[in-house]
């Protein structure tokens, strides 16, 4: 999938209509004007040496405005719906005249409206997604996959409607940067109308939380950001009606143990819900790497325990296939399949399964490494026809996590191993070969 771009224009450029370039920059025009220098600073215009350095010091302040992105495709027409003057003042010693020079610049920053299921996507769900959502066949798996929200959180939708998802995964915010501009109210209303034309499940969406957060660490300021950045998603999910979030619990850092970071963890849990409404947040299985928590099921248990029971109804857990392979957990055959299941229903309880990341591991069994590989590909081998005969995996969001690329392939494949389709499928055969007897 491409990226969604906003395009900047000059104002004589501002028409009805513009195509949107590959790569673009603002423009940036700019008109100096002499000053004379403040009599502070230097008193005559043949001011020495230390004069100027002292002005310099005093009025020297640079603002660069530079902005880069990329069009979804350069084909697609764009239609331009507001336009906004962006001045900015810039003040300059300048030595040979020995005069300050206040520079104007002004960059015009153009809003552009485009369809979000544009021809490209449409004609992407006409040959790939039907393809994948024809082999869903009797299957309860929703399998789908994480895509990108770039241009506006309502891109996602389409991006998972072309190659047939029936779940799907989104950050809503920079997932590498504390600070994020909020989801416009018209990016929102776009989300809701995106859902409500693809009629997409809702409850089949669950955003991942940033990055950066350490709910986990002994730093109090790194635990007030993280609190901070889950609240601020937590509440974007609440605009978008979605119902599910998920994150990744945190690490001690070595510099605590494992007993208190999850004490950590369950204090920002316990405060995240009691400041917002219905969203679950789910904490993930993780591969135990380092410091990480989350690597055995007994942390995962133990961090709910640690919530409060009065909000222990909207914290759950997403299963990782790659992470507990990496942190241990054998599922290569039926019967070290049956007994991870087994552990995992004993320890946490299937019942607190409210989403899967389905994906193979590079990395060997116990060794703790987080690599993610495309289905069977991996090491987890026969895993995938236990757990597309598994029932447990039924009616909740199953998103692929793999290296990008191969997801309707990969989807495809995992709903021919499901055994509801196996049984209609010999169900079939049957039924034909019993009409081929009787004549």
């Amino acid at each position: 999938m491409g990226k969604r771009a906003a395009s900047t224009l000059s104002s004589s450029a501002a028409a009805a209509e513009t195509k949107i370039p590959r790569k673009i920059k603002k423009e940036i025009y700019s008109q100096d004007i002499n000053v004379p220098i403040s009599t502070e600073s230097s008193t005559s215009s043949s001011a020495g040496n230390d004069d100027v350095k002292s002005v310099i010091k005093k009025v020297k302040k640079e603002i660069v405005i530079v902005e880069k992105t990329e069009a979804i495709n350069k084909d697609i027409e764009a239609k331009v719906i507001g336009k906004t003057e962006i001045e900015t003042t810039v003040e300059k010693f300048d030595a040979n005249e020995k005069k300050v020079k206040t520079v104007r610049k002004t960059a015009a920053k153009v809003k552009v409206e485009k369809p979000a299921w544009t021809p490209a996507l449409k004609a992407e769900y006409e040959t790939i997604g039907k393809s994948v959502l024809a082999s869903v066949g009797k299957s309860k798996k929703y399998l789908g996959a994480h895509v990108s929200a770039s241009g506006g959180v309502e891109n996602a939708v389409y991006n998972a409607m072309a190659i047939g998802c029936r779940s799907f995964a989104l950050f809503l915010k920079n997932q590498r940067r504390w600070d994020s501009k909020s989801i416009e109210e018209d990016s929102i209303q776009r989300w809701h109308a995106a859902i409500k034309e693809t009629e997409f499940d809702l409850k089949m969406i669950v955003p991942h939380g940033s990055y950066l957060l350490n709910a986990g660490s002994p730093n109090s300021e790194l635990r007030e950001k993280t609190k901070a950045s889950i609240l601020d998603e937590i509440r974007r999910c609440e605009s978008l009606g979605i119902g599910l979030y998920n994150f990744h619990p945190g690490s001690s850092c070595g510099k605590c143990n494992v007993e208190e970071s999850i004490e950590y963890i369950a204090e920002i849990l316990n405060e995240v819900i009691e400041e917002t409404n219905n969203v679950i947040l789910l904490v993930e299985t993780m591969s135990g790497q380092g410091n990480t928590v989350g690597g055995k099921f007994e942390e995962l248990k133990s961090i709910i325990d640690h919530v409060k029971e009065s909000n222990r109804h909207r914290v759950g857990v997403c299963l990782d296939t790659c992470h507990i392979f990496a942190a241990g957990y054998d599922i290569r055959t039926a019967e070290t399949y049956e007994k991870t299941m087994k552990d995992f229903d004993e320890i946490i309880g299937f019942k607190n399964l409210k989403a899967v990341h389905v994906n193979d591991c590079k990395s060997e069994l116990g060794s703790h490494l987080d690599r993610h590989e495309n289905i069977g590909k991996g090491n987890l081998k026969s895993c995938w026809q236990f757990f597309m005969d598994d029932s447990r995996f039924e009616n909740i969001p199953l998103i692929l996590e793999t290296p990008e690329g191969l997801y309707p392939t990969e989807m495809i494949k995992l709903y021919g191993m499901d055994r509801n389709n196996k049984e209609s499928s010999d169900a079939a055969a049957t039924a034909t070969n019993g009409t081929k007897k009787k004549k």
